[in-house]
């Protein structure tokens, strides 16, 4: 074995160790990642050695090495014989995030509508069980991070109407994807906000109808979606705030009123 052979194989051992782990966690499939790692060391060899450096079989290595390709893991170099060379690394990683980040947006995006429908369900059974005790139930909600995503099954789900007063921009921005989109279904959407927070996000509130929240009224944070209210109380700190949230038509109707309150909520021109 000449001495650059046995400089790559240490080399290919210490990458195998250190940065396969981390490539098999990101998605990038086990043989094809030690194909890569050793053209990266040895670039422009044929399938014969890949199958010495790696230990790949010559039955599977072409396998890998076309699966490689698809992946833009490796480059074919064609001649006799057939060599090949690894990638540059910033744009497969890049791929291989693009990939990834997607794969989480639309993960997000089915566990949000797996929640939304399950808690309708779980709703309507509880509701039931509520009118057949001829009470109102009402759920307490613990925490920002629980009430902002109560919000979102809310306008998920909502059909008809959702208005909502917010008492900052932060809250806007993360509600505000489940507000397009129920605009889209052609739910109607009303939104109270303060003046300066609008004045922001002007281009964002253009198909909504917005009033402007009064200054006296900035700490009120609620949400009536198809009947339902959630109501907030701010505690000292985002996981000491709480809302409950309740189909009580008393405080439904008392909830809208405060919005057509004209000292609480007036019209933005």
């Amino acid at each position: 074995m000449t001495k650059t052979n046995h400089i790559d194989t240490i080399g290919y051992s210490s990458l195998m160790e250190g940065v396969l782990p981390k490539m098999l966690e990101i998605g990038i499939p086990l043989n094809e990642g030690r194909i890569y790692l050793a053209l990266l060391l040895e670039p422009s060899i044929p399938a014969s050695r890949l199958c010495e450096i790696t230990g790949i079989p010559d039955s599977k290595i072409y396998s890998i090495l076309e699966s490689a390709t698809k992946l833009n893991m490796v480059e074919v170099q064609y001649g006799l014989p057939k060599t090949y060379r690894a990638t540059a690394p910033a744009p497969l990683i890049m791929q291989v995030k693009s990939a990834l980040k997607s794969r989480y947006e639309n993960g997000i995006r089915v566990g949000e509508s797996v929640e939304a429908q399950l808690q309708e369900v779980w709703t309507n059974v509880n509701k039931n069980a509520a009118n057949e005790n001829g009470l109102e139930i009402a759920y307490v909600v613990k925490g920002v991070v629980n009430i902002v995503s109560k919000m979102k099954e809310m306008i998920f789900v909502a059909r008809r109407d959702v208005m909502i007063i917010l008492p900052s921009l932060n809250l806007f921005a993360s509600i505000h994807e489940q507000l397009v989109e129920a605009k889209s279904r052609g739910v109607h959407i009303r939104i109270a906000m303060p003046q300066k927070d609008l004045t922001k996000i002007s281009s964002e509130t253009n198909a909504f109808d917005i009033s402007i929240l009064s200054q006296q009224c900035c700490d009120t944070w609620l949400l009536v979606a198809d009947g339902r209210l959630l109501t907030v109380s701010k505690g000292a700190s985002e996981h000491e705030t709480s809302a409950i949230l309740t189909k009580d038509r008393v405080l439904v109707q008392m909830s809208e009123a405060y919005f057509e309150n004209p000292s609480c909520c007036f019209r933005a021109l």
